[in-house]
């Protein structure tokens, strides 16, 4: 579950439940179906609103769009609807939720100091220490989106002004700002280099990727975003393989045999690492607290990207990759 994903059971315990509709053509995946049906509950919605202003169930309403909004981070095309709540309910009870659409709205646009200035805002609002697992988690989905776009500043500045307004006695929080922080400082700086054992037992060094730019991918076998972003995968190293790009993946997987049986089975031509049994610890020597997390290494050996996934890494190998 992403951080935003778990800020909607924080915000509020209201919910509408989805119903089934008519037939269509088959698509590709459980998550196209859901998609489909969560853009027509959230179209229905928006229509509600506009057509009854003040129901009775305007808070449910709302609610219900937000979180459907923020689960799919459909946050740019529906900016509008959360401005108006925000300017017609400055006290409402879900305006935490329309503030992270509005926010991330601006993140998505490239907008990303209208964002940090949005989410400064809304931490100097909140009070209270019941509101700390709420901030943190809208701090690393807004610092994420940043440190994929690269706008690194921009994603210390929003820890920054999480650990100033929750930091105080926190030996945890502060700490794990720390650890975020020391991740996004590995950018500009050297890649590990250490010599590993791939699942097959050959040696390994980073350095043997010289002169490419190369993806490290940390991921496992029962991560589902992981599993999701392999196709896109795939094709990038097919298309950019032979003009100098590679990946590197090491799996996290408690054991190696799901993720030989895995590999295989999907045929993935890449080098292949069992962190556990690699005779290295790889997730030490990167920084890894939570996958996936991606590291991205030009043909120096020089850390120059985090966290790129899905378009955004599609857009960087465009530019990079020649």
């Amino acid at each position: 579950m992403t951080p935003l994903a778990r800020m909607i059971v924080l915000v509020g315990l209201l919910g509408m439940a989805a119903t089934t509709r008519g037939d269509g053509p088959v698509l590709g995946s459980v998550a196209e179906i859901q998609a489909k049906h969560d853009r027509a509950l959230i179209g229905d919605l928006a229509v509600y609103l506009r057509k009854a202003p003040k129901p009775d169930d305007i808070d449910q309403a709302y609610l219900t769009f937000f979180n459907k909004v923020i689960e799919h981070d459909w946050f740019l095309e529906h900016e509008s609807i959360a401005k108006v709540y925000l300017k017609d309910n400055p006290e409402g009870p879900v305006r935490p939720l329309a503030q992270i659409v509005a926010t991330m709205a601006r993140a998505q646009a490239g907008a990303y100091s209208e964002a940090l200035a949005n989410f400064k805002l809304l931490m100097e609002s909140l009070n209270g220490i019941d509101q700390l697992e709420f901030s943190a988690n809208f701090a690393d989905s807004l610092a994420g989106s940043a440190t994929s776009a690269g706008e690194i500043d921009v994603a210390r500045e929003v820890y920054a002004t999480l650990l100033k307004k929750f930091g105080g006695d926190n030996a945890s929080l502060k700490q794990k700002v720390g650890d975020d922080l020391a991740r996004l400082d590995r950018v500009g700086k050297p890649a590990p280099t250490r010599e590993v054992k791939d699942i097959d037992g050959k040696s390994f060094r980073f350095e043997s990727l010289n002169g490419k730019y190369v993806l490290v991918d940390f991921w496992a076998t029962w991560c589902a975003p992981c599993l999701a972003e392999l196709p896109r995968l795939q094709a990038l190293h097919a298309k950019y393989r032979a003009k100098g790009f590679d990946i590197v993946s090491i799996s996290l997987d408690e054991t190696k045999g799901p993720v030989v049986d895995f590999v295989k089975v999907r045929k993935l031509p890449w080098v292949q690492i069992h962190n556990a049994t690699c005779v290295g610890d790889l997730v030490q020597a990167f920084g890894v607290s939570t996958i996936p997390a991606t590291f991205l290494i030009d043909p120096k050996g020089t850390i120059v990207r985090l966290d790129l996934r899905g378009p955004a890494l599609d857009k960087a190998l465009e530019a990079l990759v020649k």
